[in-house]
């Protein structure tokens, strides 16, 4: 019985890891966040917690399609960490 416990705890752990950049994730954001403020505060968490698993190709992405996503939420400040996140993806395949 406890072996079964252990092994359904670990499936459970495996199934919620973070194992990538999903910028599936990102562009959700922008189109079920009507509040631009509020949008704008998530984008940024996002790309701040999940910096680390994007590759350059996934800031390439974001950045061609910024504008549309993040609508009136679109600024500097977030099109600075897309650009710093890929700067620091470089090597990443």
């Amino acid at each position: 019985m406890k072996w079964l416990i252990l092994l359904f705890v670990l499936v459970i752990a495996g199934a919620v890891a973070k194992d990538g950049c999903h910028v599936r994730e990102f562009y959700g954001i922008g189109y079920t966040v009507h509040n631009p403020t509020e949008r704008n505060l998530k984008m940024m968490a996002w790309l701040k917690m999940n910096a680390p698993y994007c590759k350059q190709s996934d800031y390439v992405v974001m950045w061609n399609n910024i504008s549309e996503w993040a609508g009136a939420s679109d600024n500097v400040l977030l099109r600075q960490e897309i650009i710093h996140g890929y700067k620091n993806a470089e090597g990443k395949k």
